[in-house]
């Protein structure tokens, strides 16, 4: 019975990489919220595990296992063999626990730990191009920035690792910057601007020139920031105005949707509404000489990146489990709860009260952990739901 267990829990890319990335999203937080609190002392800054343990070993585990299972299809190519997403697999759990042995002992341990992750992620993108690369699509368009995006995620680990050795803070920031905005945020944005209109039975041209302008327009906010004047924030602003007109193109089926949909495009909406009220947020910043204290990456980590990835997670687990494409109050709840970490969050940002960031974490827990009781047993084993 074991057996059977372990043979179908790596039966499906998805299955292993998704359930990695729930529990350490309630193990990053909550170890990030004891140390916050004093509680647990890290060999590393508290906020370098925050962003660190989030972008490569939680974002990353769910990106990957979305897209061993999707971007073949995407590309017209027969499915993964098991031992080439269970080798990435691999690599990502045993760089998770020496990352986390070396966060609480030595600089070295650390460094492996780093590194190994740093190997999955290319050892991830080496089997993306080769799907890429032999894909007889003619349209390759979506695979190429996806790609693009695996490639600065590359990027920013290779940058945080150096900034990290050399403890040089400037350079660690920029790599966190392109891990947020050039990796996560685009890795989400490319895979939603093709699926949720595809889910909404929305049928429109392509924008072939959405994913380039707003990679350059990101690229060149980070590189803004570099500048004695660190006014990105402007170009954000610009992104956020172009994407808030290309969604509304789609003219999504909000109303109508159902939660399994509507989830999905509220995440997507969340992405023009962070990059704009975030830019009002940091002039404001400026002209008060007021921190809001990361307002623009938690607006659009929370409510598009976390969201979007509730989203797609619910709708494959339920989708490659054999349940019914249905969501109960319990579901609903948890999509309303997404949005109350977005909420709190940024009320925290906006006021510096402690107790708004506690409930803020205490919030983000209460989600991963329900949504693992209520959908771990059918990801893992392929359980039946009761709704």
């Amino acid at each position: 019975m074991q057996q059977n267990k372990l043979k179908y829990f790596f039966s499906q890319p998805h299955q292993p990489f998704f359930v990695w990335g729930v529990l350490n999203a309630i193990l990053c937080m909550l170890l990030f919220l004891l140390s916050y609190k004093g509680i647990v002392v890290f060999d590393i800054t508290p906020n370098l595990f925050h962003a660190y343990s989030l972008t490569f070993i939680v974002f990353t585990a769910f990106f990957q296992g979305f897209l061993l299972t999707t971007f073949p299809r995407f590309s017209q190519m027969p499915p993964l063999e098991q031992k080439i997403y269970t080798t990435n697999f691999t690599l990502l759990a045993v760089g998770t626990f020496i990352f986390f042995t070396g966060v609480f002992s030595f600089k070295i341990i650390l460094y492996l730990g780093m590194i190994i992750l740093l190997a999955n992620q290319a050892y991830s993108l080496y089997v993306f191009y080769q799907i890429y690369k032999g894909s007889p699509s003619s349209d390759k368009y979506d695979q190429f920035w996806i790609l693009i995006a695996f490639l600065s995620g590359l990027i920013s680990n290779i940058l945080i690792i150096l900034a990290t050795i050399s403890r040089y803070l400037p350079l660690e920031e920029f790599g966190k910057q392109i891990g947020i905005y050039l990796y996560l945020l685009f890795v989400a944005l490319s895979v939603g601007q093709r699926m949720i209109p595809f889910f909404s039975h929305v049928m429109i041209e392509k924008n072939r020139k959405l994913l380039r302008t707003i990679y350059i327009l990101l690229a060149l906010g980070l590189i803004t920031n570099l500048s004695p004047y660190p006014y990105g924030f402007v170009l954000f602003y610009v992104s956020g105005i172009l994407l808030a007109k290309e969604i509304y193109r789609w003219k999504l089926p909000f109303k109508k949707a159902d939660p399994i949909l509507w989830i999905l495009h509220l995440a997507i909406f969340w992405l023009p509404v962070g990059l704009l009220l975030g830019g009002i947020a940091e002039l404001m910043g400026i002209l008060m000489n007021q921190d809001f204290i990361f307002i623009t990456i938690h607006l659009v980590m929370l409510g598009f990146v976390t969201t979007v990835l509730i989203g797609f997670g619910t709708r494959v687990t339920l989708g490659h489990s054999g349940n019914m494409m249905v969501t109960d109050n319990q579901t609903k709840m948890l999509f309303y709860m997404t949005q109350a970490v977005v909420y709190m969050r940024a009320l925290y940002s906006f006021t510096g009260t402690s107790f708004l960031y506690d409930i803020a974490v205490a919030l983000w827990l209460l989600l991963f952990i329900g949504w693992s009781i209520k959908y771990l047993p059918a990801l893992a084993f392929g359980k039946k739901i009761k709704m």
